[in-house]
């Protein structure tokens, strides 16, 4: 073997730790790198093939009265359609022996084999079809946070006088024979609302047709007292058959879920079907204009108002909760995803550089020797080149591996704690690993060649000889007496040689900064979702429950008896007019909530129309004044959520158009409120009459004061109501931030150890050179006399007061950089808080500390090893 072969190999061998620090970081930052790119795609991925896979709908459609079988054939002839599945879909209170609970029963063509949204058996047997002694068989859905536990072998008895479409039961009782999943239902904290009971669904049961239910087209009343009875009675030859139907799209394969792209070509049909709904409730229209002066309505319907015929289209991306909310936890990862990698890639470089450049200026009197031998500069350089390059495709080997499954797979099992989810399908991409691959490559192969180039510009006999000892000098301190004089020795000596290795002081300092501000913007992310939530139902939204009801306030019954007498109107309760509309913007468009203000004082009181920054009160009313000149286009003025307008781009002064129903006006934007979550907007009352007319209150603001153990009880009293049409108690909307800061501490947590070992490599490296460089230095300080923990006292002071300072930069680094994602991840559906809690600093900060005494701790080997016969060799 050539020499020069042999030295090469030998540095492997001299320069092991080193060795193993650059693959490590390599490996860590390439891991870290792919991982968190590639868990999002694979999230996505998953969960898009388990809809695939089990031909989930793509839109469902619900008639407010049901749909005819010459609807649902309308359907499957629109264009973009694939195919249909008709449903019979009611929820119903039901009893068992335990006690009761609210159903949601579900009948399909087939349960075992259905076209759309098929099931999955995990537990018994499918249904019979059959019914038995006025028995039927039905399978159950398997049981969550908010779905009750249902067991093989449970017989629930149903109230058909409960029912969401009356009495349209063949059997009185049901069977379950097993327990199934559906890709409808997979979010544990999932909450499926209905107006009956407490307003939750507690399970879903599935049936074939023709047990459960009549057969819908041979109801008619006076017979049968149910809307689609009467609705039957008036039609002509076509009847009610479904409540439902499922809608699969054709090529719908070729999208993948929770893309914009899906969601667009969702929307394409779903316009086609908005079309053809309006056409088709035009019978229904006229059916029920002849039901109004029927007396059996007003008996079936116990005082409440008809509300008109038409049919509703629920897209999955905007209706089904468990897909809306894991589209929202795996956006906020793929957010973070874009910033945190950049700032490992840099630690990483500024590793390398030290590592190299160390090897480089231990190597001196070698190149020098080399160079005087005749070698060229591109030989010599090889050597480095071949050692970082080895270091770094292991790294990269490794991170490839780790950051393809490891990272994903635990983003996964974070997950699993929120969501019924599938097996996780690891996905590989050749592409990312070819450019990180380069990219790292690259990267490494550039800071090596930085590092020698400068060396091998010196002459053989320059290089040759050993390179002088940084030389002592005064430092500033020394010159502020009453701070210099009363310090010992060892601390003069620990602070002259901080500045007397400047460059392993910045480095140090920085590489310890960078990855304290990694721990730090970890931790204030989980602060962030915890400061969301307290500041959106403690400052912003004051109120704890919202009812929905129609004609005027009762003088008696439940609604009454909850909200008080007339004398709690602007202290306990509030009535204001609400409705759905959207915005218009220049690059987009949003759905949102529609609250009127009459008495901006009184409003706020229960929902808070201030300014974030300055806290500064937004009066919308105030824009009605004679003094307020609205801008040119402008027809009224409006109060944005900051939520929707941060994504957006628009602020005060900015024109926008508002549209409801078949009304649209051009508005200007009056004040960005601060919100979190939510798409609550606000107009005053008098200019909203003033573009569209005359309205009633609908919705009542109320401090109830009901604990959360009570708020199921208090649900079902007021939905018993005839006058209430919705209850919404704020505590249900927490348990939202409650799953999202559980799952987002989870994915955070792996960050911050990611973080906390970088911070370790680097600490590692750092100090493995500092001790390098001062052997002879040290091996004198034991000639001297020195003890071994006066030794390591001697150095780690220096590495420990350069920690210390860095961890403090990082600390405010941190700052800015948990500002800037907080920027970047912030959207519609939530805009996370800008807080990070005081304890969050300390974690960063004592975490930083604990990992650099670990570090510490292991170089003592390597220090206690140095012997005093080495300070007679040469600094080489």
């Amino acid at each position: 073997m050539k020499k020069f072969t042999k030295t090469i190999v030998k540095e492997f061998k001299t320069g092991f730790g080193r060795f193993l620090a650059i693959m490590a970081i390599v490996a860590l930052g390439v891991g870290f790198l792919i991982g968190i790119m590639q868990a999002t795609p694979d999230m996505r991925n998953t969960m898009s093939d388990y809809y695939i896979e089990n031909a989930a709908y793509d839109i469902d459609v619900k008639g407010t009265y049901g749909l005819t079988a010459e609807d649902v054939s309308a359907v499957s002839s629109t264009e973009g359609v694939d195919k249909t599945e008709a449903v019979i879909s009611t929820d119903v209170a039901l009893s068992r022996a335990d006690g009761d609970l609210i159903g949601r029963i579900v009948a399909l063509p087939s349960v075992e084999e259905s076209s759309l949204n098929r099931l999955t058996l995990v537990e018994g047997d499918w249904p019979s079809g059959k019914v038995k002694d006025g028995i039927a068989e039905v399978v159950a859905i398997r049981s969550t946070n908010k779905f009750a536990k249902i067991g093989v072998g449970d017989v629930l008895t149903l109230d058909a006088e409960t029912s969401t479409y009356g009495d349209i039961y063949a059997a009185e009782q049901v069977r379950v024979v097993g327990i199934v999943t559906s890709p409808d239902y997979y979010y544990l904290d999932g909450r499926e609302i209905t107006t009956l009971g407490s307003g939750v669904v507690e399970t879903v049961l599935f049936t074939p047709h023709g047990t459960v239910y009549e057969d819908l087209t041979q109801l008619q009343a006076p017979g049968n007292l149910s809307m689609i009875g009467l609705l039957n009675a008036a039609l002509g030859e076509e009847k009610i058959a479904y409540t439902d139907c499922w809608v699969g799209l054709t090529d719908t394969a070729e999208y993948v879920r929770f893309s914009d792209r899906y969601e667009e070509f969702v929307g394409k049909t779903a316009d086609r079907l908005e079309g053809l709904g309006e056409e088709r409730s035009a019978a229904f229209a006229q059916a029920l204009d002849s039901l109004r002066e029927n007396p059996l309505l007003s008996q079936m319907l116990g005082g409440k108002t008809l509300s008109d015929a038409q049919w509703m289209l629920l897209g999955r991306a905007d209706s089904n909760i468990s897909y809306i909310s894991y589209e929202m936890n795996v956006d906020k990862v793929e957010q973070i995803a874009g910033v945190f990698p950049v700032f490992f890639i840099v630690v990483a470089a500024l590793v390398a550089l030290t590592s190299m450049t160390r090897m480089v200026e231990e190597d001196r009197m070698q190149i020098g020797t080399f160079k005087a031998l005749g070698y060229s500069n591109g030989r010599i350089m090889s050597k480095y080149l071949i050692y970082c390059l080895v270091a770094t495709l292991i790294g990269c080997v490794a991170g490839v591996l780790f950051g393809f499954s490891l990272l994903p797979s635990i983003f996964w099992q974070a997950y699993s704690t929120m969501y019924q989810l599938p097996a996780l399908s690891l996905g590989f991409s050749p592409w990312l690993a070819l450019a990180v691959f380069g990219v790292a490559i690259a990267g490494m192969m550039l800071v090596t060649w930085l590092t020698c180039r400068s060396s091998l510009r010196e002459k053989p006999s320059t290089l040759m000889q050993p390179k002088a000892p940084k030389a002592g000098k005064r430092i500033l301190l020394e010159r502020v007496g009453f701070l210099w004089k009363p310090l010992k020795f060892k601390w003069k000596a620990t602070v002259r040689n901080i500045f007397r290795y400047k460059k392993n002081m910045l480095l140090t300092i920085i590489s310890v900064m960078g990855c304290t501000a990694l721990i730090l913007t970890g931790f204030g992310l989980n602060d962030s979702v915890a400061a969301a939530s307290d500041l959106q139902y403690n400052k912003v939204i004051l109120y704890d429950c919202a009812v929905g009801y129609s004609g005027e306030l009762p003088s008696e019954g439940a609604l009454r008896d909850f909200i008080g007498s007339d004398e709690g109107v602007g202290e306990r309760y509030i009535a204001v007019y609400s409705e759905s509309g959207s915005l218009v913007f220049e690059n987009g468009g949003e759905n949102v909530d529609l609250y009127l203000v009459e008495d901006a004082a009184q409003f706020g009181r229960f929902i808070s129309l201030h300014e974030r920054k300055n806290s500064a009160i937004i009066d919308i009313t105030a824009a009605d004044a004679e003094g307020y000149a609205l801008p040119e286009g402008a027809e009224g003025a409006i109060v944005l959520p900051e939520n929707i307008a941060s994504v957006y781009d628009v602020s005060a002064g900015d024109v926008i158009t508002f549209r409801t129903g078949l009304h649209s006006a051009r508005l200007v934007v009056y004040g960005v409120c601060e919100n979190y979550t939510g798409t609550g907007t606000y107009m005053s009352r008098a200019a909203y009459e003033k573009l569209f007319g005359a309205v009633e209150g609908n919705t009542l603001l109320v401090k109830s004061g009901v604990s959360e153990k009570d708020v199921d009880e208090i649900s079902k009293t007021l939905l018993n109501d005839s006058s209430v049409t919705s209850v919404d108690f704020v505590s249900t909307d927490k348990e939202m931030f409650a799953g999202l800061e559980s799952t987002m501490g989870l994915v955070i947590a792996v960050l911050v150890v990611c973080a906390g070992g970088l911070a370790a490599i680097v600490l590692y490296n750092l100090t493995n050179i500092n001790i390098d460089e001062r052997r002879r230095e040290i091996a004198t300080l034991r000639v001297l006399g020195y003890r071994k923990g006066e030794v390591a006292g001697y150095i780690y002071r220096e590495s420990a007061i350069l920690t210390i300072v860095g961890s403090l930069l990082g600390l405010a680094l941190g700052f800015f950089l948990h500002m800037f994602i907080i920027s970047r991840v912030s959207s519609v559906t939530m805009m996370f808080g800008r807080a990070i809690g005081g304890l969050s600093y300390l974690w960063a900060f004592l975490l930083t500390a604990a990992f650099a005494v670990i570090v510490y701790a292991f170089m003592l080997i390597k220090l206690y090893r140095i012997d005093m016969a080495e300070s007679l060799k040469s600094n080489e």
